[in-house]
C-alpha cells in the first residue's frame, strides 16, 4: 500500500513481470528438447562414432527440464504472491477503516471495544506481509539457481563442439549446429534471468 502512495512500484508487480519474463523461456526449454531429440536421432544413425556425442544429449534434455521446471516454480510463487497481495491489500484496507471509526468515536463510550479487532488485524496484516516477503524470497534465491546452472550450459556447448570434431566430417555440421543452438538458446534463457533478477534490484 505505501509502495503505491509514494509512487513505487508495488512488489506484485515486480513479481507478475517477472513471471512474464521466464513465460518466454518456456518455448525456449522446448527448443532445447527439440535439439537433444535431433542430437540422439543423427547419433543413432552414426552409429558407435558418435557415442561421445550420444551421451551429451542427456545433459542437454536435463538442462532444458530443470530450466521448464524452475520457470514454472518461480511462476507459481508468482501466482502465490498475487493472490496474497490482495488478500494484503484487503487487509489493509480493513485496518484503514477501523483506524478511522476508532478516532472518529475517540469519545465515545465503547470506544476501547474495537481495540481487539484492530489488533487482530494488525497481526494478520504482519503475517501477510512476512509471508509476501518469503515468497519473494524463495523467487530470487530460485532465479540464482536458475542463472547458476545455466552458467554450464556453455561447458556443454563447448563440449559438443570437441565431440562434433570426432565426428565423420560429412556429419560434423549436425553436431556443431546442436551445439550452436544449445549456446544460443541458453543465452536467450539467461537474458530472461538477468532481466527477472534486476526487476527486483531495481525495485
Amino acid at each position: 500500500m505505501k509502495d503505491l502512495i509514494q509512487g513505487r512500484r508495488p512488489y506484485y508487480v515486480t513479481a507478475a513481470m517477472v513471471a512474464a519474463e521466464l513465460n518466454q523461456t518456456l518455448g525456449c526449454c522446448k527448443e532445447i528438447n527439440l535439439t537433444a531429440s535431433n542430437a540422439q536421432a543423427a547419433s543413432a544413425r552414426i552409429g558407435s562414432a558418435a557415442l561421445g556425442f550420444k551421451a551429451l544429449t542427456h545433459y542437454i534434455d536435463e538442462l532444458a527440464g530443470y530450466t521448464k521446471k524452475a520457470a514454472n516454480d518461480i511462476n507459481q510463487l508468482a501466482g502465490d504472491a498475487s493472490k496474497l497481495a490482495t488478500q494484503t491489500a484487503r487487509t489493509a484496507l480493513a485496518l484503514s477503516h477501523f483506524h478511522l471509526a476508532q478516532r472518529k468515536a475517540a469519545d465515545a463510550r465503547y470506544h476501547a471495544s474495537m481495540n481487539e479487532a484492530i489488533e487482530q488485524t494488525e497481526h494478520s496484516l504482519c503475517e501477510q506481509e512476512q509471508q509476501f516477503q518469503r515468497i519473494l524470497d524463495r523467487m530470487q534465491g530460485q532465479l540464482a539457481d536458475l542463472k547458476q546452472s545455466l552458467r554450464g550450459a556453455t561447458a556443454l556447448a563447448s563440449i559438443c563442439r570437441v565431440e562434433a570434431c570426432r565426428i565423420d566430417s560429412r556429419s560434423q555440421a549436425i553436431f556443431v549446429d546442436v551445439a550452436n543452438k544449445v549456446d544460443t538458446v541458453a543465452a536467450q534463457i539467461r537474458q530472461r534471468v538477468d532481466r527477472a533478477i534486476s526487476l527486483f534490484d531495481s525495485h
